[in-house]
């Protein structure tokens, strides 16, 4: 494998800063108190590989008070020609704090982030004295920030450069502790943060309030907050200049976001057995984009969208003993809307098109739940549970978008529980659903369908002695889903969809530190085309899946683990696509000058096989100050195929050959993760 000279740099630089990190703490003097934790991990599946680590020290110089957390990742994919694609994120968050006064303190923070996919460098140093007031903590923060990110490239030839602004900043933070107020429980906690990035800024804020009472038993609880947030980004002037190709504009697109919540909920008895809930909540968010340093004639687009939630619910439970009963009421409304903000300052033509880009997004969204759900106590040793839900859907659009449909959703479960004794219990599930999609526009109406499923679930749970443990499951399912018209001249699309899974686990202890798991599961899938009339199907495909797994784990702190995993996999395909190699006529193989042979394909229907084999194993290692483990599976591939029709005489046999050995591929795949505390 080989790494591009970027990708090299970028990696050895993100590993650099993240190791210069570790060791400044490692390395550091003698400090009063130190606590360092170190989380890393390596993880190779296929054609990704993952390294990632985590930092986080808390140390004690003198009076000061420092905290630091550096969290990296970086995922390489495996391409073509063995070339590695790197993308990196790392992020570095230190906190540091000194007592100056009875209740103030001098803080700091510090803050870098890094995405290599999108070339995103931030960071910000910030100073600030804390106030700790009677019932408030109030911090007042200033200092400095740098952003840099790509701009707008200027030909084809050349990659988008790089701007880095800087600027001042100032931050406040609150926070009010748990605390009584008026016979209220209160909580409040936000901060807000504004960057001067010329010619760019950037804002970040958030409040979060609660105010809960109880009385009489019951509980009333209130919730607000709020945010605000500003992310400014460098983009071409207008994509419709594109013939300027000797001056490239540069401008900024500022995009604003203003979010408020609020949520009203209480639970209250009625009665001894009965209990009564229920709560409102609102949600607001408005967005704005607008372009910023547009040149003169430029054509820009700047909009505003809109979106109100609305969602209540209410409900009555009653419990006593084993026996419990609840129902409850759901609903809600959502609505969306874009507005083309400087239709004014447009050409008529550019200014409708993209105001009905626009409208084509908006919709109206309401919906209706009522849930109930049971359980109770039969004779014996036997429990019936169950529940039941019904949803109304109804999305409306406006006349240029088609998907406007109402939608209705009827979904059970009805469930036997029955336990003889202390070792055995076994249970029946049923599950049973109704999925109807109505389009109200004619260009989607050919869509609307039903959808209905049953399933059957029964399985027995065994333990016959301490350590050892078996469980099978087995599930038969069936779906069917039915257009509701065909257009004329068109097949009808109805489908069916059986399928029978059966699961079985095994535990068992052979040694005091020797343990057995067996794992093993089947599958039969079988798609058809359904024909409601006669309630029959015409089949087209079976999907047949096996697949076990035998581990053999030893030992009681340092654990090791061995096994072997099989997986195969058979299914229909409609073009199998086999490589063999050419012949002459005389069957002898043709060759190219350099002597090697020359190879061709051929596509026919077939049934392809896929087959994995592969030892696993695990091992666990507790540390006095931390945690390894290693994991690792070696898979073996083998793809074959079973090709249906004709085939070319002269070739028939190479064919068969050739589908049958197939194509061999190994598959390493390995995991690595530790933990220190140092």
């Amino acid at each position: 494998m080989t790494l591009t000279g970027r990708e090299g740099a970028r990696c050895s630089g993100l590993c650099g800063s993240f190791w210069f990190a570790v060791c400044s703490l490692l390395l550091a003097p003698p400090v009063q108190a130190r606590q360092v934790t170190y989380d890393a991990g390596f993880e190779r599946a296929v054609n990704r590989y993952r390294w990632q680590g985590a930092l986080t020290a808390n140390h004690s110089f003198g009076d000061w008070s420092v905290g630091a957390v550096n969290r990296y990742r970086s995922d390489a994919f495996l391409l073509f020609n063995d070339r590695l694609s790197f993308r990196d994120v790392n992020s570095l968050r230190v906190q540091a704090s000194r007592p100056v006064g009875a209740r103030s303190a001098a803080v700091a923070r510090v803050r870098s982030d890094w995405f290599s996919l999108s070339r995103v460098l931030t960071q910000s140093v910030y100073g600030g004295v804390s106030l700790g007031l009677p019932a408030l903590t109030i911090t007042p923060l200033v200092g400095v920030a740098m952003d840099r990110r790509p701009g707008v490239r200027g030909s084809a030839q050349e990659g988008a450069p790089l701007r880095s602004d800087a600027g001042p900043g100032v931050g406040l933070e609150l926070f009010v502790p748990r605390q009584e107020q008026g016979g209220y429980t209160v909580e409040l906690q936000g901060f807000g943060l504004h960057e001067r990035l010329s010619p760019r800024a950037s804002t970040a804020a958030r409040m979060l309030a609660s105010a809960e009472r109880s009385f009489e038993r019951t509980t009333l609880r209130m919730e607000a907050q709020g945010g605000m947030a500003r992310r400014d980004a460098y983009q071409a002037a207008s994509f419709l200049n594109r013939d300027d190709s000797e001056r490239v504009s540069e401008s900024v697109e500022s995009t604003r976001s203003d979010t408020l919540g609020a949520g009203l909920s209480l639970r209250a008895p009625v009665g001894r057995a009965w209990r009564l809930n229920g709560g409102v909540r609102f949600d607001a968010n408005n967005r704005r984009v607008r372009t910023l340093r547009s040149p003169e004639g430029a054509l820009f687009f700047d909009s505003d969208f809109r979106r109100r939630t609305v969602d209540a619910d209410a409900g009555v439970t009653f419990e006593q003993g084993s026996t419990m009963f609840r129902i409850a009421l759901q609903g809600g409304a959502e609505i969306e809307r874009r507005v083309l903000a400087n239709e004014g300052d447009l050409p008529p033509t550019q200014a409708a098109q993209k105001r009905d880009l626009l409208r084509q997004a908006d919709y109206d969204r309401g919906f209706m739940t009522v849930q109930t759900a049971f359980r109770m106590p039969l004779k014996g040793r036997t429990m019936l549970a169950g529940d039941v839900s019904a949803n109304a859907i109804r999305h409306d659009t406006p006349i240029i978008n088609p998907d406007d449909r109402d939608e209705i959703f009827f979904n059970g479960r009805l469930a036997l529980l029955y336990r003889p004794s202390r070792t055995l219990e076994a249970d029946v599930q049923l599950f049973g659903s109704h999925y109807h999609t109505v389009y109200l526009k004619s260009a989607r109406s050919a869509e609307n369908n039903v959808q209905q499923g049953l399933r059957l679930r029964p399985a027995v749970r065994w333990r016959p002695r301490d350590g050892t443990r078996i469980s099978l499951g087995s599930e038969v399912r069936a779906t069917y889903t039915i257009d509701d018209f065909v257009l004329p001249g068109r097949r009808p699309g109805d489908q069916a969809a059986r399928e029978l899974r059966q699961d079985l686990e095994i535990e068992h202890a052979l040694a005091p530190d020797l343990r057995l798991l067996a794992e093993a599961r089947f599958s039969d899938l079988r798609l058809g085309r359904f024909l409601n009339d006669t309630f029959a199907e015409i089949p087209f495909d079976t999907l047949k899946t096996y697949g076990g797994w035998v581990r053999l784990q030893s030992g009681s702190r340092v654990t090791a683990e061995i096994g072997l995993r099989v997986f195969i996999r058979t299914d229909y395909d409609r073009s199998s696509t086999v490589r063999y190699p050419r012949l002459e006529e005389d069957g002898s193989p043709v060759v190219d000058n350099a002597g090697m042979p020359l190879t061709t394909t051929i596509s026919r229907p077939g049934r392809k096989r896929i087959a994995q084999i592969g030892p696993t194993c695990a091992l666990t290692w507790p540390l006095r100050s931390g945690m390894l483990r290693f994991e690792g599976w070696y898979t073996v591939q083998r793809i074959t195929r079973d090709l249906y029709g004709d085939l070319p005489e002269a070739s028939a046999a190479a064919i068969r050959e050739a589908a049958r050995l197939g194509e061999r591929t190994i598959i390493p795949n390995l995991a690595l993760s530790m933990q220190w505390t140092l």
